[in-house]
């Protein structure tokens, strides 16, 4: 019975609509005939080249496959694995006087790979203390340049300025400089001496122009090179048209290394310095420079760019460019106004430049240089060099705590230390396969090495291993290697057993039938050539094809489980229409996993004890209402809205502490809309409120769950406080005072003279009462007797 249903099940895979047969993935290993080309195709591709294989079952499979089914003896997979090994790897230490800087760690490393078969490596730069920095200032030295005294002035103090600049980044630098008017030909250059004094109306003249001369060779000596720079200043040139032949001194002094001087380890920096335009590839030829530049150091002895001038034309921007990666080295141009967005655009085609604007007599040239060299010395940046047919990836945190996808670096300070995380990745084996990967850091003479060794070969297959002319190829009509046979030519088959002068025998047709009774061949999916059966493709112009003895299975028409065939190569492989699961999987499909490490909630339960753990998803019991991914939510327990504020945050307003690339692949399930559904309106629905420490405002979002997983909804309006009336409730307050004030005075004063008219009536009461103790009394008679002398005059004289 259980047979009967498998076929059932087959014959109903076997007819699946056109679009579900689109959606089936290949093998990667499948359809492999050689060893070599199986460990090239991918790294989970593994050969077997054991003698007793089974006859129909391919030698190239996925090495996860015969570690599950036993097919193949262990100890005779060939399954290369990369081997890595540290050639160099100083410790990263500071630049001072007399050691050799190192920023970047490990310098060097030997690394055997198979193509495909990405590899991690770490990558540390720290910014070291005191680096040597070499600083060549390539002057425009022309009339139009340096005619005010003050630029001169301040070109002279140069050195002065630099030196207590630079002095306070770095101990170890060195200065030098050379300058520049055009090529010495017409018409380039004035040709008469009246053209050149009327060119250049100075008193004391002006010398010959030329195209380069380099007058100070980089030295520590400030002095040396201020007492060198007034000599330079004392006698200018003139040109004739309006460019000038800079791009000559560029290329001079990127590649005199010894005229010049530079550090072999070093932060090399050249200031170009100009007013003017600059002649390119093909300018020369006006003059009778018709050889291309070369791109070779050609100073004479005197440092002077002589004769190879007007015989080599001037470079073009992809030379300079190519030289500038050479020789990395950061060129920083300070240029004028005038010519300012022609000389933006060549900066955007050297790796490491930067440029600045020059204010009227150089005067802000040393706070350009400051200011540029801040934004070199601040970052780091790697790029990939003799890396064709490599992919190489860099990650890195930089200063922050998300690790991102990139190979640059920028805000560092003195002491700062990043680690990249590199993945390198060779993707086929063409080219050269022992060669020499560089990851230089931009700017700086420091650089990771990779010495590659690629595996493209099987040892099995390497002159020496062979049998050839082999009596198990069918008496020696073929070469044995890796455990089977490549066939002479004329000769085919798995043992080169089929001669193709010949046709097929009735014996070859009974060997590709399934039943020797049947008409059928090869089940109608192959053709029958020398008793064997060669499987047609499943679809046409496809690499899948029909396995089997007699090419009756389908290795492509499997179950799905999350949108692979039999769950992807991780899970399992689909064998004749079945899903062989890998260790750690089952079911039809490779869909469940015999792990629970997914159904352990917060406690350290399976399913926090409120369900059961089936495909390492928890179904939850109905007992309690419990619901969520571990069964860890339910109407009365807490919510999770902390848990989910964060994918809520950044798929609603960008932040939260999310990454847009974090947030883009863990927060799939949030969507944003502009409204929510009214608490209470539905009881599987939980709201949350967030207020922004930013804004101060509220931010309203809601879960739920669809079976098991989580689907959250974040409202984009955030609802903001209204502003609160400072001013009229200060006033109202103020007033209010006042008037509580107002009304206790008027309540004392009224008080007050209610009690003062109260002692006012006691006191006339007793005025009255002490006035009617004053009367006399109508019986009271005085016991003093008064008499009146008749003669007594009052006291007056008689006259």
């Amino acid at each position: 019975m259980r047979e009967l249903v498998r076929l059932c099940l087959l014959l109903v895979l076997v007819h699946r609509s056109e679009e579900q047969i689109a959606r089936l993935l290949s093998n990667p290993c499948a359809n492999v005939k050689t060893c070599g080309e199986c460990i090239q195709t991918a790294s989970v591709c593994a050969w077997c080249p054991d003698e007793n294989f089974p006859r129909h079952s391919s030698r190239c499979e996925l090495f996860d496959h015969f570690e599950a089914t036993g097919s193949c003896p262990t100890d005779k997979i060939v399954h290369p694995q990369y081997k890595l090994e540290l050639v160099k790897n100083d410790g990263v230490v500071d630049g001072d006087k007399g050691k050799q800087p190192v920023q970047v760690q490990p310098q060097e490393i030997n690394l055997k790979v198979r193509p495909n078969q990405p590899v991690d490596l770490k990558l540390v730069f720290k910014q070291a203390a005191n680096y040597p920095v070499d600083i060549y200032f390539l002057l425009d030295m022309s009339y139009s340049m340096i005619r005010e005294r003050d630029a001169q002035a301040r070109l002279i103090s140069l050195a002065e300025d630099m030196s207590a600049s630079m002095s306070k980044i770095t101990k170890n630098f060195r200065l030098g400089f050379g300058n520049f008017v055009d090529k010495a030909a017409m018409p380039f250059i004035p040709w008469t001496d009246e053209m050149l004094t009327n060119r250049c109306p100075l008193k004391q003249g002006c010398r010959y122009p030329f195209d380069f001369r380099n007058l100070q060779k980089l030295t520590e000596n400030p002095e040396t090179f201020k007492t060198n720079m007034r000599k330079a200043l004392d006698v200018m040139s003139q040109s004739l048209d309006d460019p000038e032949g800079g791009m000559d001194g560029i290329m001079q002094v990127l590649s005199c290394e010894d005229d010049i001087g530079w550090s072999e380890r070093s932060r090399r920096i050249v200031v170009y310095s100009s007013n003017s335009l600059f002649h390119l590839a093909g300018d020369g030829i006006l003059g009778g420079a018709v050889v291309p530049n070369d791109g070779m150091c050609h100073l004479n002895g005197s440092g002077i760019l002589v004769g190879y001038d007007l015989k080599m034309d001037y470079p073009s921007v992809s030379q300079i460019a190519a030289k500038v990666r050479e020789t990395r080295t950061n060129v920083i141009f300070a240029v004028m106004e005038n010519v300012y967005n022609l000389h933006e655009k060549l900066v955007k085609r050297l790796e490491g430049a930067t440029i600045g604007k020059l204010v009227g007599g150089s005067a802000n040239i040393i706070g350009l240089v400051q200011k540029n060299y801040d934004t070199l010395r601040s970052r780091i940046e790697f790029l990939p060099k003799n890396s064709e047919n490599i992919t190489i990836d860099f990650k890195s945190k930089c200063k922050g705590s998300a690790l991102v996808v990139t190979n640059k670096c920028e805000g560092l300070e003195i002491g700062d230390e990043v680690e990249f995380e590199v993945t390198l990745n060779v993707n086929n084996c063409a080219g050269n396969r022992k060669r020499s990967v560089e990851i230089s850091a931009v700017g700086l003479s420091e650089q990771l090495t990779v010495n590659l060794d690629v595996i493209c070969d099987c040892e099995c297959e390497k002159p020496g291993q062979e049998e050839r002319n082999s009596p198990k190829c069918f008496n020696g009509n073929g070469t044995f290697e890796c455990g089977q046979c490549t066939c002479n030519k004329g000769r085919y088959g798995r043992e080169c057993e089929c001669d193709e002068t010949e046709l097929s025998s009735t014996q070859s047709l009974i060997n590709c039938k399934s039943n020797v009774n049947s008409s059928i061949v090869c089940s109608q999916h192959g053709d029958c050539v020398c008793g064997e059966c060669q499987c047609y493709p499943i679809r046409a112009n496809s690499a899948r094809i029909y396995s089997g003895r007699y090419c009756e299975c389908n290795d492509y028409n499997c179950y799905y489980s999350f949108g692979q065939i039999c769950g992807g190569t991780t899970r399992g492989v689909c064998k004749c229409g079945q899903c062989q699961c890998l260790p750690g999987y089952t079911g039809e499909d490779c869909g469940c996993s015999t792990k629970n490490e997914t159904c352990i909630a917060l406690n350290g339960e399976i399913c926090n004890g409120q369900g059961e753990c089936e495909c390492g998803r928890c179904q939850c019991s109905k007992e309690g209402d419990y619901r969520g991914p571990t069964c860890e939510d339910c109407p009365g327990c807490p919510t999770k809205c902390a848990i989910y504020k964060g994918c809520a945050m950044c798929k609603g307003f960008g932040d939260g502490g999310y990454n847009s690339s974090y947030c883009r692949d863990h927060c799939k399930f949030v969507t944003a809309v502009n409204s929510l559904p009214e608490r209470g309106s539905d009881p599987d629905v939980t709201h949350c409120i967030h207020r922004s420490a930013v804004t101060d405002c509220i931010r309203k979002y809601t879960y739920q769950y669809n079976d098991i997983d989580p689907v959250i909804k974040v409202q984009r309006l955030e609802e903001c406080p209204k502003e609160f009336p400072v001013l009229p409730v200060a006033l109202g307050i103020v007033g209010a005072i006042l008037l509580f004030g107002i009304i206790a005075l008027i309540i004392f004063w009224c008080l007050k003279r209610r009690s003062e008219a109260k002692e006012f009536a006691q006191f006339k009461k007793d005025q009255e009462r002490a006035r009617w103790q004053s009367d006399e009394n109508p019986i009271y008679k005085d016991p003093t007797t008064h008499i009146q002398n008749p003669t007594y005059s009052g006291g007056k004289k008689n006259e």
